[in-house]
């Protein structure tokens, strides 16, 4: 196959057999005066195998310009991570994409080698005298898992019985599933499998730190280069372990670039990374207020600020004037007016997909969220947002979701459990608090400070509080607009699409519409 799609056009695809020399030719655009890349190829690349090496060895040694080391990408599994690692992996924002196994759709049943699906306590770090604790409790709380499940499945048909069921059928609205004109097997498979996607976002509540996960990852050299020295500063075995795994297999594809790494200036951003983690000047006073408010919001500033930099922005984008000009103009107008600007922008928007512009990035809100790590771990795929967090801890209590507190045998099972969570945790937290996180439970609480700009909330509450979200989050998404809209009423008119209505069975229209859509192929 030829290494271009074609040879007479200005658009091609670069289809060389090393993404190394993919990425090395690309970097050529910036100093060659070959009008062709292609011709360059040719010249330079088809006669030594091994230039694209070379030229990359010598960017760095000569000029240590990384940038050019995200041109070359690589496709990575990585497979039987923890809860704990796959949130510091997916810590990076920029130049890695993440797909990961979904506690959402996929129940933790299955049993490898005679044990459930966390890690062992060898692999965790956790102190040897632990271990049989921590296997012990980990068995219990996966056997406890599949009677959960279970259970919560047979409790939801009682209260959404199917013949009670209402279907949303294309062009007649909502219609009860007697009346429904579909398919009775396409009606009910919807319904079963509606059922099964609100009994696993109960239970993943009770499932532990430890369960493992697989994450498949899309990036660039230079984001894999950050991902390594993250994992190498983070100090748990577990990391340390991926540290050296995946440096391994990232040689075969990135073998110049990778070794930045390891090399000098590597090693200084590595203890730089830990130093600052562990700099506490201040040691707060602390409540583990165990009752305080799911969704806070710290920071926003005043309305009549935020409007005139919205509006003022806005603006700027479309006139040749300076936005300093145009900022004192807007400023004079009265606030009615200003809100009356907002109003006509957000009425240009049919759907959730129409999104604000850039405009709306320059006013930003800092809430602090306290939900559970398992809503947590939902929030953290937004990377546009500014996310800070703690280690996991059992400190600051857990949450209980709706339909097992209201089954009493399984809520005091789960009750227990969480407790005995807690009681392990500060034990090994004693002797190792990094790996004590591994005992935490998806439905202990855990706080995280978010920055965001009104632009990302918008498109997030919308998308969050969809009757397919999990119920955490659009919880969490309703109490973070209704918070802006309250400190911000001029902007109200921006969150038209934040869903209101209560779902008990979320995902059961979009189940119906996958199935009716399948059958139509």
């Amino acid at each position: 196959m030829d290494e271009f799609s074609n040879r007479d056009r200005d658009v091609f695809l670069i289809n060389c057999a090393k993404m190394i020399d993919r990425g090395a030719l690309m970097s050529r655009y910036s100093r060659t005066r070959e009008l062709d890349i292609r011709n360059l190829w040719d010249k330079e690349f088809a006669i030594d195998r091994e230039r694209g090496e070379k030229f990359y060895e010598r960017v760095f040694l000569d000029y240590g310009d990384e940038s050019v080391a995200e041109l070359v990408t690589a496709q990575v599994g990585i497979q039987n991570v923890s809860n704990v690692l796959s949130k510091i992996i997916e810590e990076g924002r920029i130049g890695l994409s993440y797909l990961e196994k979904s506690s959402r759709y996929v129940p933790y049943r299955d049993k490898k080698d005679g044990k459930y699906l966390y890690l062992s306590p060898e692999k965790a770090g956790i102190p040897e005298r632990f271990w049989r604790e921590y296997d012990e409790f980990n068995e219990m709380i996966f056997n406890l898992y599949g009677k959960i499940f279970t259970a919560v499945q047979s409790r939801l048909r009682e209260i959404y019985p199917l013949e009670n069921t209402s279907f949303s059928i294309q062009g007649k609205g909502n219609v009860m599933y007697a009346d429904a004109d579909a398919p009775e097997d396409a009606l009910k498979k919807a319904y079963e499998s509606a059922i099964r996607s609100r009994a696993l976002d109960e239970t993943r509540f009770i499932l532990p730190a430890s369960t493992l996960t697989n994450i498949g990852i899309s990036g660039n050299a230079r984001a894999f280069s950050h991902l390594l020295e993250r994992l190498k500063a983070n100090g748990s075995r577990e990391a340390e372990y991926l540290y050296g795994a995946l440096l391994g297999e990232l040689r075969i594809v990135f073998p110049r670039l990778i070794e930045n790494v390891e090399s000098a200036h590597g090693r200084e951003n590595i203890d730089y990374m830990r130093n600052v983690r562990t700099l506490i000047p201040v040691v707060p006073g602390t409540s583990h207020d165990r009752n305080g408010p799911a969704v806070s919001l710290i920071s926003s500033g005043s309305e009549e600020d935020a409007l005139n930099s919205v509006i003022s922005s806005h603006i700027f984008e479309g006139t040749q004037g300076y936005y300093q000009d145009i900022y004192q103009s807007v400023s004079k107008l009265d606030t009615m007016g200003k809100r009356d600007i907002i109003s006509r922008i957000s009425s240009l928007r049919h759907n959730r997909r129409n999104k604000l512009s850039r405009s709306f990035e320059h006013v930003h809100y800092t809430f602090e969220i306290n939900t559970n790590f398992g809503a947590f771990r939902d929030m953290q795929r937004h990377r546009a947002l500014t996310l800070q967090r703690k280690a996991l801890s059992t400190d600051f209590g857990y949450d209980a979701p709706p339909i097992i507190s209201g089954m009493e045998e399984i809520k005091r099972e789960f009750d227990d459990a969480a407790r005995e969570s807690a009681r392990l945790y500060s034990a090994i937290k004693e002797r190792d608090p990094i790996s004590a996180q591994y005992v935490v439970l998806f439905a202990h609480r855990y706080p995280s400070l978010i920055t965001v700009n009104l632009r990302e909330l918008v498109y997030f509450v919308e998308l969050r509080s969809t009757p397919q979200a999990h119920f955490d989050l659009r919880r969490i998404s309703r109490e973070m607009a209704g918070l802006v809209m309250n400190k911000h009423p001029g902007f109200s008119p921006l969150f038209k699409f934040l869903n209101t209505e209560e779902e008990g069975l979320g995902r059961l229209n979009a189940e119906l519409r996958k199935e009716m859509k399948q059958r139509s192929l």
